[in-house]
């Protein structure tokens, strides 16, 4: 057995072991104004907002649907995460989403007059601008980590607390029907609260709501006690899995210790160079490096995603180093 496979051995034996403190998650500067309150006018970035949803009442999504004239039921599916952005709060105020970025595509302008283009999400157009939006989200130290990847099309993003999640929306309708052609880059919170994005890469966001593990116990723990690892991010592979670039489904093998995914030595110092790179641009720490794992049981997601975790931890060639504290130890 590999010491790569063992390593991720035991996080899934902390996932089966059911006595966690956490549970494992699963882009872009951050604004500093917040919005006032005014309404969907304010959308911008660095604003914060209610939970409200642009798809939550039926008889809107009806109104949309015979608007545009698009089915009921591909509108409703649209818009059914989309934050609605109508009730602005102060981000320093507990608040549902925030708008971290703001993303324009001027290439795709001449094809995006019509809001319907992005309620038909079964279009090659809606994909283009999916996946422009999402590696558009990332900040300049994730896009540059990923980029060590040679994964083309992967997008990265930090881990983050159960509850928490990034996204993206468009302007809401009446503000793009006026020319404002602009995606709203989003960290949502299932339980609202003030943190903002920029604090998940630095040391403000409390050690409770990061993601670390003793492997020895087979636990998640509260980072400011002793762990030997630390989940920090999360690269998206669906894109490159998709072009024939990267192993698929069909690259899981069968082992003497278990599952694995089979792409060889050489695609895992790629996928390690990004996860170091990340962890060099959050962390102080060089006793520790970014190494990359695959949870073959998520070899896809049931929503088809790829995920490639980052971890700081030893090399597997190394005795392992148990620490307290976070990784994230920058100010900002």
């Amino acid at each position: 057995m590999s010491l790569r496979l063992l390593a991720a051995l035991v996080v899934l034996l902390v996932l089966a072991a059911g006595c966690s403190q956490g549970t494992l998650p699963g882009a872009g500067g951050a604004g500093g104004a917040s919005g006032n309150g005014d309404g969907p006018a304010d959308f911008a970035e660095g604003t914060c907002w209610t939970a409200d949803l642009l798809g939550a009442d039926p008889q809107d999504v009806l109104k949309m649907s015979a608007r545009y004239d698009v089915p009921y039921l591909v509108a409703a599916r649209a818009v059914a995460a989309w934050p609605a952005f109508a009730h602005g709060v102060s981000c320093g105020d507990d608040h549902a989403v925030e708008v971290y970025k703001v993303v324009r595509l001027p290439e795709l302008d001449g094809q995006l007059g019509d809001y319907a283009a992005l309620l038909r999400r079964q279009t090659p157009l809606y994909d283009t601008v999916a996946r422009s939006v999402a590696r558009g989200c990332m900040t300049d130290g994730l896009a540059k980590a990923v980029a060590k990847s040679g994964l083309p099309g992967a997008v990265m993003r930090p881990a983050l607390p159960a509850g928490a999640s990034l996204g993206w929306a468009p302007a809401p309708p009446q503000l793009w029907s006026k020319g404002v052609r602009e995606f709203g880059c989003t960290l949502t919170w299932s339980q609202p609260r003030s943190t903002r994005y920029q604090e998940v890469f630095t040391k403000a966001l409390p050690t409770g709501l990061r993601t670390c593990i003793d492997s020895h116990a087979l636990l998640f723990v509260d980072c400011a006690r002793g762990h030997d690892r630390e989940r920090i991010a999360v690269i998206e592979a669906v894109d490159a899995v998709a072009a024939g670039a990267f192993p698929g489904a069909k690259a899981v093998r069968p082992g003497v210790g278990g599952r694995y995914l089979d792409i060889g030595d050489a695609a895992y110092a790629g996928l390690d160079a990004a996860c170091t790179a990340y962890l060099r641009g959050i962390s102080s720490t060089r006793r520790l490096t970014g190494i990359a794992n695959v949870d073959v049981d998520e070899w896809p997601t049931p929503e088809g995603s790829y995920p490639i975790y980052c971890d700081a931890d030893r090399r597997p060639d190394q005795k392992s180093l148990v620490t307290r504290g976070s990784v994230y130890d920058r100010s900002g």
